[in-house]
C-alpha cells in the first residue's frame, strides 16, 4: 500500500473528529486534541499528527460519535448573495464566498437576495428533502423589520391568514418590537413573508432567518459556516 492510500484509509485524527461530528473543523479539532480530551482505544492523545484506521476507538469526553461520509453545513448568509449555483443574474452566489469544495452542496432553504440569516446545506439528498418537503411540517423562524409600525390588527391578521394571489398565507406572528416580529411558518412559497406583509402595506426593511427546525445558531458571524449534525436540525 502506497502512503497516499494509506493516508486516505487512515485519516488524520482531526479529520476523524470532524467526520464523527465531535468537531466542527478540523482547527477546533486540533484546539480539542491539544486540550487532552480525546482518547485513542483507552488512552489519551495529543500529537496532532495522530492517524485513525478502522478498527480504533476514538472518544472525546467519553463519547464516540458516529461516522458520516455526507456534510452538513449551517451557513449565516449576508444579505446580497444569491441561493444559487449558478449566475443567472450576474450576482454573486452564496457558492462564491463558500469553499471550493463545497460548491455541489444541495440547499435546504433558499433565501432570496434581500433576505439573510440562516441556511443549511448538505450532499444528503434524503435530508435536505426531509428539511423542506411540506409533507415534514419543519417550521422556520424569521425576524422582521419594518419601515412602517406593526399594529396589533396586523399581528392578528397575520395569524388568521393573509390572502394571496396563490392562496391563504398563515404565518405564527408574535410582534416584539414596534417595527419588528418574529414569523414562523411551516410552509415555504416564494417570498410568502414580503408578499404577506406588502399585502398589510408594510415594507420589509430586514428579513433575517434564525432558525431551521430544531437548528438555530446565534453565535454564527456573516459569511461564516459550521459542520452540524443532521440529528441538530430534525
Amino acid at each position: 500500500m502506497g502512503l497516499m492510500e494509506q493516508a486516505s484509509k487512515n485519516p488524520r485524527l482531526n479529520k476523524y473528529l470532524v467526520s464523527a461530528g465531535l468537531a466542527q473543523s478540523r482547527r477546533s479539532a486540533d484546539k480539542i486534541i491539544s486540550s487532552g480530551r480525546v482518547t485513542l482505544n483507552g488512552a489519551v492523545v495529543s500529537d496532532l499528527s495522530s492517524r485513525v484506521n478502522s478498527t480504533d476507538k476514538v472518544e472525546l469526553d467519553g463519547q464516540s460519535g458516529r461516522l458520516r461520509a455526507d456534510i452538513y453545513l449551517a451557513y449565516n448568509k449576508p444579505k446580497g448573495l444569491v441561493c444559487s449555483h449558478s449566475r443567472n443574474d450576474g450576482g454573486r452566489t452564496i457558492f462564491d464566498e463558500l469553499p471550493p469544495a463545497f460548491s455541489s452542496l444541495k440547499i435546504a432553504g433558499r433565501l432570496d437576495k434581500d433576505s439573510e440569516g440562516l441556511m443549511i446545506l448538505s450532499s444528503d439528498g434524503a435530508f435536505i428533502n426531509n428539511v423542506t418537503h411540506p409533507s415534514s411540517n419543519k417550521s422556520k423562524a424569521y425576524l422582521v423589520d419594518t419601515k412602517q409600525d406593526i399594529s396589533d390588527a396586523m399581528i392578528e391578521q397575520f395569524n388568521k391568514g393573509v390572502r394571496l394571489l396563490d392562496g391563504v398565507s398563515k404565518l405564527k406572528a408574535t410582534k416584539i418590537g414596534r417595527n419588528r416580529a418574529k414569523i414562523i411558518i411551516s410552509e415555504g412559497r416564494n417570498r410568502q413573508i414580503r408578499r404577506s406583509f406588502e399585502t398589510l402595506g408594510l415594507t420589509i426593511i430586514k428579513l433575517q432567518r434564525v432558525r431551521i427546525g430544531l437548528y438555530s445558531n446565534k453565535s454564527l458571524g456573516p459569511k461564516e459556516f459550521v459542520f452540524i449534525k443532521p440529528e441538530d436540525v430534525v
